[in-house]
């Protein structure tokens, strides 16, 4: 079941918005270093910085409506605008983690591919324990009730394997499990049993392996992401 057109157009301008500040930012990031490298070396970077200035204008005043046009329709629902930049920010995370969650399925997930393939999951975002850091909650948001997210507890542990014959460095593997049932999930387990053409139990098995597949995947990056700020310092001869 689809959600109401006005719901429906809510959360698109929330997706919209949190579109436009992330390429803001990024743009902004860009034109910066190219400026700074404008100043170093060649003329080139300060051309190229100033074409970046100019989209981040432009990118700026479409923001502005951006966020309008969110406040507006959060007015209609009666909702906080951080309910719909809430949902904007976790379609954007299961947009980047979508390739590597897909990496992270067996040859015999096909179900939980279809999800994470399919049109009715659109966006998720992960919550850890203030108190137990090995342990987090998955929330998947989908378009029979895109307000109202699944929540799936999970707990990691990472598991120090053989030494690695090349540098004789302990590798480590990700281990992640659930750690309880999948919960508020009667409207998206519905949307995906239809999509799916299964069962309900089925649908909810494909989307437990698609919780997990996205876990891992953002588990994952973020541990590869401390490995690459742990090289930098290297290079820049810092500990």
């Amino acid at each position: 079941m689809a959600p109401p057109q006005r719901v429906a157009q809510a959360v698109q301008a929330g997706i919209v918005a949190s579109a436009h500040l992330a390429a803001l930012q990024h743009v902004s990031a860009a034109a910066e270093a190219c400026q700074r490298l404008g100043r170093l070396t060649s003329g080139r970077w300060r051309a190229a910085a100033r074409d970046l200035a100019s989209l981040e204008d432009n990118l700026q005043t479409a923001l502005t409506g951006a966020v309008e046009e969110l406040g507006s329709h959060a007015d209609d629902l009666g909702v906080p605008e951080e309910a719909l930049w809430t949902v904007g920010d976790a379609a954007a995370t299961f947009d980047l983690l979508r390739e590597a969650a897909l990496e992270e399925l067996e040859d015999d997930e096909e179900p939980a591919a279809k999800v994470l393939e399919g049109d009715v999951l659109f966006g998720t975002s992960f919550i850890e324990d203030p108190d137990l850091p090995d342990r987090g909650t998955t929330l998947l948001f989908g378009w029979p009730d895109p307000l109202e997210p699944a929540s799936w507890p999970w707990q990691a542990n990472w598991v120090v394997g053989d030494s690695d014959s090349q540098d004789d460095t302990d590798s480590e593997e990700l281990d992640l499990f659930e750690n309880g049932e999948l919960e508020g999930d009667d409207a998206l387990i519905a949307g995906l049993a239809d999509d799916l053409g299964s069962s309900s139990e089925e649908a909810r098995a494909a989307l437990r392996g698609a919780a997990m597949a996205l876990t891992r995947a953002s588990l994952l990056a973020g541990t590869e992401g401390d490995e690459d700020e742990e090289d930098d310092d290297e290079d820049n001869g810092t500990a």
